[in-house]
């Protein structure tokens, strides 16, 4: 059978959502998950189909390449971390606990989906010149992200909690630079726990940032 007639069939079979069908295709895309985690995201298709004990080929019905393996992984990674921050927005912490929490929920989203959020890190900036379907929507969910971080900042101004004479956009840049850096150095075998890296990175933040 062809590629071609291959990915209709795939195409097919997603938009019928068989339940059947999806609990596999979410097999395959943790079992990449854990395989690009152990070997990086060099690892191929074939060490996927290796781990699930089936041949390379008998994935192409439930996913299309690697990308979309990658794509999905971060997909669903994104939605974890805007439910993440949706719930300290919403929480009756204040506004320096909120980014404390914020902080550390976006060091084990890079420490739980390694090698995965680097990888999307790094091309982030590639997405937002493309039109696909999957660019859009990791726009579309980074934006959100970036408005909840907003939002709690923002509120964190009024209250007086935080310094109101530095620019709230700026000290939103700088939040995100910090934890989006991590693609550059981060690794599970670093000898720093996520919860420590955490916890350091919103001391240095609040030291400058938090109203005395």
């Amino acid at each position: 059978m062809g590629r071609s007639a291959i990915e209709s069939r795939r195409r097919a079979a997603l938009e019928e959502g068989n339940v059947g069908y999806l609990a596999r295709r979410q097999e395959i895309i943790q079992a990449a998950k854990n395989v690009f985690r152990e070997r990086g995201f060099e690892a191929t298709l074939r060490d996927v189909a290796e781990v699930l004990g089936t041949d390379r080929a008998s994935l192409y019905y439930y996913v299309g390449s690697k990308d979309e393996l990658l794509q999905e992984i971060v997909r669903e990674a994104l939605a974890r971390d805007i439910a993440a921050a949706k719930a300290v927005q919403k929480s009756k912490a204040s506004t320096p606990d909120k980014i404390r929490e914020l902080i550390l929920s976006m060091v084990k989203s890079y420490s739980d989906n390694y090698p995965h959020m680097n990888v999307n890190t790094e091309d982030l900036r590639r997405y937002s010149h493309e039109k696909s379907d999957w660019a859009v929507e990791v726009i579309t969910q980074t934006r959100e992200y970036e408005a909840i971080v907003m939002s709690i900042l923002n509120k964190g101004r009024t209250e007086r909690t935080l310094r109101r004479d530095l620019p709230v956009n700026v000290s939103a840049l700088a939040l995100f630079g910090m934890i989006n850096w991590m693609h550059r150095w981060y690794r599970p075998s670093y000898p720093v726990a996520p919860e420590e890296i955490a916890r350091t990175f919103a001391e240095i933040y609040l030291s400058g940032y938090a109203a005395e």
